[in-house]
This record gives structure tokens, C-alpha cells and sequence, in this order.
């Protein structure tokens, strides 16, 4: 499992994807919210546990709720899911979006969403996505623990927080095993799930995100990332 600051200095080689069709990837967003929506809180708090899952199941609850930020965040959908949107999740300066205001969920001040979408052929693909918060990883990991079950949570390993889980091809879809090689490349047939928090290089900051990565089959990428177009689920 690579860690978001391992994988940097792997994306900025690689000059283009091979694999995945160039494309505007917020042209599905959502029609404009009214100007002064507040978030629905409560479906809010169920939406950040549901992305503690790192599946389909928060994509999906956006997907019926697509203004449950509120106004202050844009949506793409795609067919019945939905993400916020990113202006391109395989350029690093397309891969963000900034919110127009923090929302306060659970304990959390979420301040923008990230969405990075990148392949290579011999390490396979790497899909990393989540929110951007104010705070310590310490202070975001309690929060976002008080969510979720036990067995769900994350643990402290040095300055960062984890939940690792991995499968081999030929699994069952819905199989995860759980652990991880801190660190260390995927090894080929194998995918890593992680759901990761770490300090970002903005002072103040921390990265909540959730990461897929390694030999990633097309209905693997679709089963857990249904928002995103036929393009990136090649």
C-alpha cells in the first residue's frame, strides 16, 4: 500500500494514461443548487460513514441526494450515483474542488473534495478520493471513528490513521481481507483498499481519503466506483 505522498512522485511522470479516454469530467454535474441551500446535516453524517466504506454505498447516497452538502459543493452525476465534481481526476490541477464554504459534519470542517484517477501498466491502477478538512489526522481520525462501527475504524500507525484491506483476482467481488504492505507497491493480481488519514502539505490541514489501487478489474472499478464515466472504468 502506498500512502498519497508515495504515489505523487509516481503521477507527475506519467505525461499521459494510456488507458483512459480524455474527457470533461464535470460535464454531468448536477443543475445549480439554489443560492443559499444549507446542508442537510443529517444526511450529511450518513453520507461521511457511508464514505468510510470507500464502496459504491456514498456515490450511490449522493446519487439520490445530490444537494445534501448543500449549495456550497457542485455534483456530477452519472446515471443514479454521483460524486462532487472535479474539473479532470487524471491532471493534478484538475483533481479538486474547493468548496465555496466549510461544512461542519460530525466533528469534521470539510473544506474541498479531491479526485485523482491515474494507471500505469506495470503498477496497475491507482484511484484515490475524499475530503479535505481543518484539523490534526488525530482530531479527524476521533471524529470520523465516532461513526463507525469497531471493526470498521481506523488505527494509528505513526503519524497516520488506516483501515487496509486487500483481495486477489478471482475473489468474490464483495471479498476483503484485512491488511496491508505499508509502503510498498501492489503486488501484481492483488488490489489494496485503504481508508487513509494523513497530514496534507497545507499547514492545518488533514486528507481523509480512501484509495483502490493495484490490479483493478473493470467490474471490481465499477462495483466500487460507480460515479465515474464508462470512460475511466476502462
Amino acid at each position: 500500500m502506498r500512502t498519497h505522498q508515495d504515489h505523487i512522485g509516481f503521477g507527475r511522470r506519467m505525461a499521459t494514461l494510456t488507458c483512459f479516454t480524455a474527457m470533461s469530467f464535470s460535464a454531468g454535474a448536477a443543475g445549480t443548487a439554489p443560492a443559499n441551500l444549507a446542508p442537510d446535516l443529517d444526511a450529511a453524517k450518513t453520507a461521511l460513514a457511508a464514505f468510510a466504506q470507500c464502496d459504491a454505498s456514498f456515490f450511490t447516497l449522493l446519487g439520490q441526494k445530490p444537494q445534501l452538502f448543500g449549495s456550497g459543493v457542485e455534483v456530477a452525476m452519472n446515471g443514479t450515483t454521483a460524486a462532487p465534481a472535479v474539473a479532470d481526476p487524471r491532471s493534478e490541477k484538475g483533481q479538486r474542488q474547493s468548496f465555496a464554504r466549510p461544512i461542519d459534519v460530525a466533528g469534521l470542517r470539510l473544506v474541498a473534495w479531491r479526485n485523482e484517477v491515474s494507471y500505469d501498466a506495470t503498477m496497475g491502477a491507482f484511484l484515490w478520493w475524499g475530503f479535505d478538512v481543518e484539523g490534526t489526522p488525530d482530531t479527524a481520525a476521533t471524529a470520523l471513528n465516532s461513526l463507525l462501527q469497531p471493526a470498521q475504524r481506523v488505527v494509528k500507525n505513526g503519524a497516520e490513521w488506516a483501515r487496509a484491506e486487500t483481495r486477489r483476482i478471482g475473489d468474490p467481488m464483495d471479498t476483503w481481507r484485512r491488511g496491508g504492505q505499508s509502503g510498498s507497491v501492489t503486488q501484481k493480481g492483488t488490489v489494496e483498499r485503504v481508508l487513509l488519514i494523513e497530514a496534507d502539505k497545507a499547514p492545518g490541514r488533514t486528507k481523509v481519503s480512501c484509495a483502490l489501487q493495484g490490479s483493478v478489474t473493470p467490474p471490481l472499478l465499477e462495483r466500487v466506483r460507480p460515479d465515474l464515466p464508462a470512460s475511466l472504468q476502462q
